[in-house]
């Protein structure tokens, strides 16, 4: 499930140390309604010129100021939102994860795992609307053993699959004892986070 178009391309566009002989396979993004609340502020600023437009235009060069200036304010929040969604993203090469996190028009984020360091990959559906979609937040646990969490994910199993395939394709699989390793560490926190909640459920 290709998101970018020409991957290898548009990719190579934003990461620029990929190597010559690496090939961008696939990458997602976050499901575009997860910004619902930023398309709709923009969507209504952008918009509202219309409704007023009589209003404004007897005002004469004060109403035209205001008409041209909602028009500008309501382009770049719409702008901003579509910047947000499209350069955040996640893609697998045929070595790497990377991750892509665009928060602002000049302030993005990118961090990379080798595909051999991933040792588990897992996601979770929560409620109605993202069983509905087909959204859920995935985890990536790399070497450090501490889980990356990307959130509203479309797709989520056809991206696990896909990871795993890619892994298991080009002989990038970790130790079968380092994913069991990691088994047992998951199941030792959340022992840890039941004995604390148990605690203060008994103190109170």
């Amino acid at each position: 499930m290709a998101l970018l178009g020409n991957n290898n391309m548009n990719v190579r566009r934003i990461i620029h140390n990929l190597d010559d002989d690496e090939e961008v396979l696939d990458a997602y993004h976050q499901f575009w309604l997860s910004f619902f609340w930023k398309w709709l502020f923009g969507g209504i600023i952008f918009l509202s010129p219309f409704f007023f437009l009589y209003l404004f235009m007897q005002w004469g060069a004060i109403g035209s100021g205001l008409l041209i200036g909602l028009f500008l304010i309501g382009s770049f929040f719409l702008f901003r939102t579509w910047r947000i969604w499209y350069f955040t993203f996640i893609a697998v090469t045929n070595k790497r994860l990377i991750m892509v996190d665009q928060n602002g028009i000049l302030d993005r984020g990118v961090s990379q795992v080798d595909l051999d360091k991933i040792y588990d990959v897992s996601y979770r559906s929560r409620g109605i609307l993202q069983s509905l979609f087909h959204v859920g937040n995935l985890s990536i646990t790399p070497g450090s053993f501490e889980k990356v969490e990307l959130k509203n994910m479309r797709y989520p199993a056809n991206i696990q699959s896909q990871i795993y395939k890619i892994q298991k394709e080009y002989g990038l699989e970790p130790p079968d004892d380092s994913r069991e390793q990691i088994r047992k560490n998951q199941i030792m926190q959340q022992d840890k986070e039941r004995a604390v909640k148990d605690f203060f459920e008994e103190a109170e």
